[in-house]
């Protein structure tokens, strides 16, 4: 795949927002595991945070795949890469607000997205890469909305 300095410049940028996000997701998940459970009595806060930085991560790798289709002349990427930097900036807010005032409703939005952005990958049937972003998409979206629905 061609590498423009547009893409290029994209990449880092996504890159280094993608990798702070992570930390900051991450860094809560391992006070916060009993923080849910003495709050809530399980693990689905928990649960919700681990599918929401998985899918921050997948997406971010993805967003590099879409930039370099898309430089090489192929625009039905647009907005799947539109929806891929959409989700892992909702996923990493996800991740670390699962255990704040509004966690059910950054993981019913979470939920939403992710299953929009799922449905745009799918419909690259012959990329391993889209299929597998789409699979990390689903898996986010149903925990998040098992979260949603036992945090009501």
């Amino acid at each position: 795949m061609k590498t423009t300095p547009i893409s290029i410049a994209l990449n880092r940028r996504e890159m280094m927002f993608a990798l702070g996000a992570t930390a900051v997701g991450l860094s809560g998940l391992r006070h916060a595991a009993a923080a849910d459970h003495a709050a809530h009595g399980s693990g689905h806060a928990h649960h919700c945070a681990q599918a929401c930085a998985a899918c921050l991560v997948e997406c971010a790798s993805h967003i590099r795949h879409c930039t370099e289709h898309l430089s090489d002349g192929h625009r039905e990427y647009a907005k799947c890469l539109e929806l891929c930097v959409a989700c892992e900036r909702l996923c990493g807010t996800c991740a670390a607000g699962c255990f704040g005032p509004g966690a059910r409703i950054t993981a019913e939005a979470c939920a939403e997205l992710c299953d929009l952005c799922a449905a745009e990958c799918e419909r690259f049937a012959g990329d391993e890469a889209m299929k597998q972003c789409a699979r990390t998409c689903r898996e986010c979206a149903r925990a998040c909305r098992e979260f949603a629905g036992k945090h009501a």
